[in-house]
């Protein structure tokens, strides 16, 4: 048989796979020289003996050794481009507009990372490909899919009964399969002493996990429910339950596995949805007549910076050694706050991209009225010709940006024809700022943007009324984009603390000046950008919402963290004693 040949029959999918090492010295002495020119691989032979029969040479007291892989395997890739799909589709449908849909966000965001999280803290461990592996990818990749169907109507404050209770039962598969494939590596290391206690933690904790979820199917009905809420206090159950069973027992320990990279890949993911969406709002811009000027290719080139900047703040910093079990730990389920807020960032990031551009052509709109021949003929009570000058530049400004509500036609003509037939000044001023409370609703309009609908059902809203809900709706992204912002650095100076060597941790690594200088400034910038949310209500934040400066100044801010990391602080402790 050639060399071919024999690799070619040793890479046969088997029905269950062994994920331990098999090394030919530790079956020598039981099979003598029938290992011999196996060029490295597992022969069906060889592998029967360690699974099945105690091979003398191997001590079963010890803890087994699992194959490990440096770097994220194609099938764990695969299954990220599921989570990626699911997150950008849920994204692009579910405009936050309001507290309601930004909580249902961030809820679906919990349910989403902790599944995709959950899957993943096995495959860094056990996977090994075989049928049943891959099986069970399989429903994996499914639960996706699931959770993609049922997002564009997870909406907890306004609850369809099928939708959680569709959740609710997609989630058992997800926890059974994840309890079985815990058991069968469970069956895989029997023979090794003190091994079956973690797994059974482990797999039982997804099993309860299973009958909660199960259980919390029928607490759905035809009212809202505050059962929903189980999907995250349960999620965190589970992926606690699996990293304090990893840090007492050492057969499950994340020690020599990629978890560190899974983490960091996910992070990359997350930009690069941020930048698919902010592009997706620039080709929106690009639609529309007068699209490029200073100021807008200066705040999209200050979007792609702060994705750019981010980037280079978290992977600078990226670990390419050993740290602890328990940091390392802490620093995986940190990432999911870390996650949260990157992905609330990038998503208000892509808001203001548009939101500067509709902004920008409102005020056209009001430079016109501010024009002194408009403001002569209102002080002339000539609304005549008053209103023909207006008609004239809304039609300007309805070709630049055509209203996608055809009603905005109707109103804009009702409007005129009672500025003509004015009598007092008042009524005209009336008239015309409901028109103008029009025109600008419906430039939002055009670019996409979306109110959410009146609580009360009323169909009958005034331009006002419109345009109040839009600037309320602005008024959300601000807060929590500076929040987002602000959060996302102080997360990111914790995992970078996390991450530190030992020696840093030292009596006199601690009294190192550059060591609090290049953690602290994430904090302080990142409560200065958290403490801009306060601006909401008041004068200097609308104008700072409107200016071309809003995305600028969270790119002015990454840079000064960025450069701290690269000064080269002094060398001397903090209390003037020695050199490092």
């Amino acid at each position: 048989m050639s060399r071919h040949e024999e690799r070619r029959r040793s890479s046969v999918l088997k029905l269950s796979a062994n994920p331990l090492v098999v090394r030919e010295t530790s079956i020598s002495a039981a099979l003598g020289s029938q290992t011999k020119n196996v060029f490295g691989l597992k022969t069906r032979d060889v592998e029967g003996q360690e699974n099945y029969l105690p091979v003398e040479g191997l001590d079963y007291t010890g803890l087994p050794e699992f194959q490990r892989h440096t770097e994220t395997t194609n099938i764990e890739l695969f299954y990220d481009l599921f989570f990626v799909a699911n997150l950008t589709t849920f994204s692009g449908i579910h405009e936050i507009n309001d507290w309601k849909t930004l909580t249902s966000y961030i809820g679906f965001f919990c349910v989403l990372w902790f599944t995709w999280c959950q899957v993943s803290l096995f495959d860094v461990r056990f996977f090994a490909d075989s049928v049943l592996g891959r099986a069970a990818k399989g429903v994996h990749l499914g639960v996706m899919v699931g959770l993609a169907i049922v997002a564009p109507n997870f909406q907890p404050e306004d609850q369809q009964k099928q939708v959680f209770q569709t959740m609710s039962l997609i989630l058992v598969v997800s926890r059974i399969v994840l309890g079985l494939q815990y058991l069968l590596i469970m069956w895989h290391v029997r023979k090794y002493q003190n091994t079956k206690v973690p797994f059974l933690l482990i797999a039982a904790s997804n099993f309860v996990a299973a009958a909660v979820y199960l259980g919390v199917t029928f607490a759905f009905g035809d009212k809202n429910s505050t059962a929903y809420r189980s999907f995250y206090v349960i999620a965190i159950f589970e992926i606690a339950t699996n990293f304090i069973v990893s840090s007492i027992w050492k057969a499950v320990t994340f020690k020599g596995t990629h978890l560190v990279q899974r983490m960091s890949l996910l992070t990359l993911i997350i930009l690069g949805e941020g930048v698919m969406t902010t592009v997706e709002k620039i080709t929106t811009i690009v639609y529309n007549e007068n699209a490029w000027d200073g100021p807008t290719i200066g705040t999209i080139i200050a979007a792609i910076s702060i994705v750019y900047l981010l980037y280079m703040l978290y992977f600078d910093a990226l670990p390419d050694y050993y740290f602890d079990s328990i940091r390392q730990q802490i620093w995986a389920f940190l990432h999911f706050p870390f996650h949260l807020f990157l992905v609330l960032l990038v998503e208000g990031i892509a808001q203001f991209v548009i939101w500067f551009k509709m902004n920008e052509a409102a005020n056209s709109l009001l430079d016109f009225f501010n024009a002194p021949n408009i403001q002569n003929d209102a002080e002339t009570n000539d609304w005549g010709a008053f209103a023909s000058a207006i008609n004239d530049t809304v039609q300007q400004i309805f070709h630049s940006y055509p209203p996608t509500d055809f009603n905005t036609y109707e109103m804009i003509n009702s409007s005129l024809t009672t500025l003509q037939e004015s009598t007092t000044q008042q009524q005209a001023k009336d008239t015309l700022l409901e028109l103008f409370y029009g025109v600008i609703h419906s430039i939002y309009q055009t670019y996409g943007f979306a109110a959410p609908e009146s609580d009360t059902g009323s169909t009958t809203l005034t331009a006002a009324d419109e345009l109040k809900n839009d600037y309320n709706v602005i008024g959300l992204v601000f807060v929590y984009f500076f929040v987002a912002a602000g959060m996302t650095l102080i997360s990111m100076g914790v995992l970078n603390f996390l991450t530190l060597p030992r020696s840093c941790f030292s009596k006199q690594g601690l009294k190192s000046p550059g060591l609090w200088a290049r953690n602290g400034i994430f904090f302080v910038v990142g409560a200065a950008f958290a403490g801009l949310a306060g601006l909401i209500n008041v004068e200097a934040g609308y104008n700072l919402s409107t200016s071309p400066w809003l995305l600028l100044v969270i790119v002015l801010g990454l840079v000064i963290v960025l450069g701290a990391q690269y000064f080269r602080w002094p060398q001397k402790t903090l209390t003037g004693g020695e050199k490092e």
